[in-house]
């Protein structure tokens, strides 16, 4: 996710700068004609293809003015917060109760880039689920924050299906520890409790464990217990 939205808060960046340029030539020739009719088309359709970006990204987005209020969202942030572009528009950082979130935007507002991955709980609908977002600083053409790109994804399904993976993979080794210890039954004497090795020769039980401790053990009897026990048996 992290190149995907690095990649599209590089696009917003390229046609913001763009706007700003478009802006400051319309600025210094607004006496001139028909220079400005020009600079007005190109402006507006500059803002087409930023609101274009904005809209129609699969990622919520958010812009927020210096001082972080939030100036204009997509309708996917709309759908993501559970809440309108009316609700959403006005709403300032400072009101986050989330502290770690509340930190990220402002630093964003200071000039650095942040991240967040956790829970989060909207203050609009009190909604709760994980996110992924990037808060990038936007720079005006004297080299100031001018606001900041906000941009998330819910990342509840991708932890959900990453979690049920995780059971799946404990349940594997939970099996596979189990058939290991089947397949490592071995054969003990009942009665002076020697084992018999994988090479047919019985060893003193104390002997046996100190050199495989993970074992476990089935009954058998050795043949000297055989003849002591069942002496008719043993002659056959």
């Amino acid at each position: 996710m992290n190149n995907e939205n690095n990649n599209l808060i590089k696009r917003i960046k390229e046609l913001e700068k763009e706007n700003q340029e478009l802006r400051s030539q319309l600025s210094m020739n607004k006496n001139a004609e028909p220079e400005p009719t020009r600079i007005d088309q190109n402006l507006m359709d500059c803002e087409d293809k930023f609101q274009a970006v904005v809209d129609h990204s699969p990622l919520a987005i958010l812009y927020t003015d210096k001082k972080g209020i939030i100036t204009t969202c997509n309708k996917r942030a709309e759908t993501l917060l559970g809440a309108t572009r009316e609700k959403l528009v006005g709403f300032s950082y400072e009101k986050i109760a989330d502290l770690k979130i509340k930190n990220s935007v402002k630093e964003a507002l200071e000039g650095e880039q942040s991240h967040f991955d956790d829970e989060y709980i909207t203050i609009t609908e009190n909604k709760t689920f994980n996110i992924s977002a990037i808060f990038s600083p936007s720079f005006s053409s004297d080299g100031l924050v001018s606001g900041v790109i906000g941009i998330f994804d819910d990342i509840s399904e991708r932890l959900h299906m990453e979690k049920e993976r995780n059971m799946l993979i404990c349940e594997l080794r939970s099996s596979i520890s189990k058939a290991k210890s089947l397949s490592g039954l071995i054969p003990i004497c009942a009665s002076c409790k020697k084992i018999r090795d994988d090479n047919g020769y019985w060893n003193q039980l104390e002997e046996y464990i100190r050199k495989n401790p993970d074992v476990e053990f089935t009954n058998g009897v050795c043949p000297e217990c055989m003849k002591k026990l069942y002496p008719g048996d043993s002659e056959k």
